[in-house]
């Protein structure tokens, strides 16, 4: 069994796409969620659809991660409404395509505050009961650009190989408490955030975002993208009790892109 029932779950980024998805997911496998996003509005109706979709317990709480008091906002609204977090799966937009030679300083700072930062605070916050407890798991949602950097994707090639590193090294200090942390590394997947990179792409290169597309899902070995739903029944494993023996691991979920054995 992979299911989690009755464990109290936090998702960032859960107004859409894949932190929706992953929501969905852990909501049918009995987890009672917060789920997060910036957006007040978007939200609380992402909330209203998943209870709709599931019947299950969900608190909406609209907080800006980049803010540092927001990580804390997100973790005492699960305590109020539910109690100390087991499940922390972290998810965030990715940071705006460039070439390498113009990603400066100001700009690695900003990738820095939306994709390792608010990690790293969300960990302080709930590390401790979960040591304490002996069990607890943390899920980071990432990217295929840990293992194999992306053309034009640098701030997410620098921060998420970065994060990965800082994700394996907590997870080597609290495993013997029952911790687990692991990543999970999304590949072409068919959401917003790939709609708008394709038409970056194809501005660039005089082809339709349709077309960029099109070369990306026949890149894959599967012959498609990736839905949603695929990259959120790995989040929901690693999030389980079936998944104890697995920590300090990056794992794509590409459909075959990554050509690496390791």
């Amino acid at each position: 069994m992979s299911r989690s029932d009755g464990r109290i779950a936090i998702v960032g980024g859960a107004s859409s796409g894949l932190g929706y998805a992953v929501a969905e997911r852990l909501l049918a496998d009995g987890c009672r969620v917060v789920v997060v996003s910036r957006s007040e509005e978007r939200i609380g109706a992402a909330a209203e659809r998943l209870r709709g979709a599931t019947g299950a317990e969900v608190e909406p709480v609209a907080a800006d991660l980049v803010d540092p008091d927001g990580p804390g906002r997100v973790v005492d609204a699960a305590r109020r409404r539910f109690g100390e977090p087991e499940i922390l799966v972290t998810n965030a937009g990715g940071p705006p395509a460039m070439p390498a030679v113009e990603a400066d300083a100001s700009r690695l700072t900003q990738a820095c505050e939306l994709l390792l930062l608010p990690v790293q605070r969300f960990l302080g916050l709930c590390l401790p009961a979960m040591r304490a407890t002996g069990w607890g798991r943390v899920v980071a949602v990432t990217s295929i650009a840990v293992r194999e950097p992306q053309p034009g994707l640098v701030l997410s090639n620098a921060l998420r190989a970065g994060l990965t590193g800082y994700l394996k090294s907590v997870a080597d200090e609290v495993a013997r408490d029952g911790v687990t942390v692991n990543s999970v590394l999304p590949g072409y997947t068919a959401t917003d955030r790939l709609t708008e990179l394709a038409a970056v792409k194809a501005k660039a290169s005089g082809a339709t975002s349709e077309e960029v597309m099109a070369a990306w899902a026949a890149a894959i070995p599967l012959g498609r993208l990736l839905e949603p739903a695929e990259v959120a029944a790995a989040v929901a494993f690693l999030a389980s009790d079936a998944a104890s023996g697995i920590t300090g691991h990056a794992l794509p979920v590409d459909g075959g892109f990554g050509r690496g054995l390791l």
